[in-house]
């Protein structure tokens, strides 16, 4: 996870965001916060720990959970991505599934990301679970609170809608912003280059 720092100031944070975007969000570092560059040390330090553990013992599968900022800079690490591949990277959206395979021979794969399937299911007053008077207070309902595994619960007026977990689709790439939203950096290795 990165430290975005002191997220007190509205104006503080949107001048912040401001400046990451001309300067790049890979070595912009957050008044008293971070950069996805110290997240990128932590995460080399915790991939050589991983390794260690891998050659201690060994499992069929291996689950790591993290921020999306974390799992970029992970794939950046360990795939030797660019900084500027770093950059056309999308977070991961909520709970999506980056998936990595053996290849027999100690490296990791790029196998695809899997990215949950949602529908929402509408139910009227009394119908199913969700509607009735079940002793449930409205705030517990509207913040899917109550009881119905997996569910998030609205309710609209006389009717109740959950959004479900359907599925997973599973792509082979990787999530990547809009051409828009990249910003190649050139770099100057002398006082003469252009």
């Amino acid at each position: 996870e990165q430290d975005f720092g002191n997220y007190q100031d509205p104006h503080a944070i949107v001048k912040a965001k401001s400046e990451r975007h001309r300067f790049g969000a890979f070595y912009y570092r957050f008044p008293h916060g971070e950069s996805a560059s110290d997240v990128f040390d932590r995460v080399s330090t915790f991939l050589d720990s991983l390794w260690r553990s891998f050659e201690s013992g060994r499992a069929q599968n291996y689950v790591l959970v993290a921020h999306g900022i974390s799992i970029r800079v992970f794939l950046t690490r360990y795939f030797r991505y660019s900084i500027d591949q770093f950059h056309m990277l999308a977070n991961p959206k909520n709970c999506e599934m980056i998936t990595l395979g053996h290849d027999g021979s100690g490296r990791l794969l790029l196998d695809g990301r899997c990215e949950l399937e949602l529908s929402e299911k509408k139910e009227k007053e009394g119908e199913g679970g969700g509607g009735g008077d079940d002793g449930k207070n409205d705030a517990q309902q509207a913040n899917g609170k109550d009881g119905n595994g997996g569910e998030q619960v609205q309710k609209k007026g006389s009717a109740t809608a959950a959004t479900v977990v359907t599925g997973y689709k599973n792509y082979s790439k990787l999530r990547t912003l809009p051409p828009q939203y990249v910003q190649p950096r050139s770099m100057r290795m002398s006082w003469n280059d252009n």
